[in-house]
C-alpha cells in the first residue's frame, strides 16, 4: 500500500520561500556571502537611506566589512569588477565624513521581486 503524500506544513512552505529567496540572490553569484545578502536585506528594510555604521552595528559587522559588500553590490567592487548596481553609498550632507546607503532603482526592483517570492 502506496501511503499518501503528506500537506505540507506552514513550515514547510516558509522554508521553501526562504530557499527560492536565496537562489535569487544565487542568481547574482552563485558563491554570494550571507553577510552580502544581510547587508542588502538590510538596506532594503529601511525605508530611507541608512548609515553605513548603522548597517555594521545592525550586522554585528565590521565597517569594512559593511564597506566591501555595499561595494559589490554597487557599482563597483574590489579590484576594480562592475558591481551588481543594487545600492547606492553617497557622502552624507550634513557629514562629510560619513556615507549613507541606499537601493537603487535596480535594487528597488529586486527587492520587490524578492517580496514577491514570500
Amino acid at each position: 500500500m502506496v501511503k499518501p503524500m503528506a500537506r505540507v506544513t506552514e513550515k514547510q512552505e516558509a522554508l521553501s520561500q526562504i530557499l527560492k529567496v536565496i537562489e535569487r540572490f544565487r542568481d547574482l553569484d552563485p558563491e554570494i556571502q550571507t553577510q552580502t545578502v544581510a547587508v542588502f536585506l538590510t538596506v532594503a528594510k529601511h525605508p530611507v537611506p541608512i548609515k553605513m555604521q548603522d548597517i555594521a552595528n545592525e550586522l554585528g559587522l565590521a565597517q569594512s566589512s559593511v564597506s566591501r559588500n555595499v561595494a559589490w553590490l554597487g557599482s563597483w567592487s574590489r579590484h576594480r569588477k562592475k558591481g551588481q548596481e543594487l545600492l547606492e553609498a553617497y557622502e552624507d550632507p550634513t557629514e562629510r565624513r560619513r556615507k549613507l546607503v541606499r537601493l537603487t532603482e535596480k535594487g528597488k526592483r529586486f527587492a520587490k521581486s524578492l517580496s514577491a517570492l514570500l
